[in-house]
């Protein structure tokens, strides 16, 4: 059986999805266009958008100012940017899902500051257990296991080259 399958492009209004999988997957449209997504966020991410982990948005903000903070926000988080909504390496990830090659990226962000950072391949991620950063409930029990799995701290957030921040 062949499949043909067409990029298409993404609804404009939608904010945060879930299916079936922990976690939800969520959107922002910045001012300088393309689009960032976040993907596999659960109450931690969500808590630290300023969402309700149980009933997170679904459309998203109702100005260009608040979603530019959204993406914001989501660019503290990591959040991968996609220069075009249609593109096929975004079609590709929605369809297939990550590679072991693909980028795995969490970060922690401290009360005192700065901020943790566990940056490898999810082939590696996986082989060191990081999914047990999703067993935190709060930022600082994030932070406590990403520097457990040998993560980096930033004092400036800003040395990070990971991050997108503004």
């Amino acid at each position: 059986m062949e499949v043909d399958c067409v990029p298409s492009e993404p609804n404009r209004t939608a904010c945060v999805t879930s299916s079936y999988n922990a976690g939800v997957t969520v959107y922002g449209w910045p001012s300088k266009g393309g689009l960032y997504a976040l993907y596999d966020c659960l109450g931690v991410e969500l808590e630290f958008l300023g969402f309700d982990r149980f009933n997170p948005p679904k459309l998203r903000a109702g100005s260009q100012a608040k979603e530019d903070a959204h993406c914001d926000r989501m660019r503290q988080l990591g959040a991968t940017w996609w220069k075009s909504e249609i593109g096929t390496d975004l079609f590709r990830r929605e369809i297939e899902g990550p590679k072991l090659t693909d980028e795995y990226l969490r970060v922690g962000w401290p009360a005192g500051g700065g901020v943790w950072v566990l940056h490898t391949t999810i082939e590696v991620a996986a082989e060191k257990g990081a999914g047990l950063t999703h067993n935190a409930y709060n930022m600082e029990e994030r932070c406590k296991v990403i520097k457990q799995m040998g993560g980096v701290f930033y004092a400036d957030p800003k040395d990070c080259p990971y991050l997108d921040l503004p």
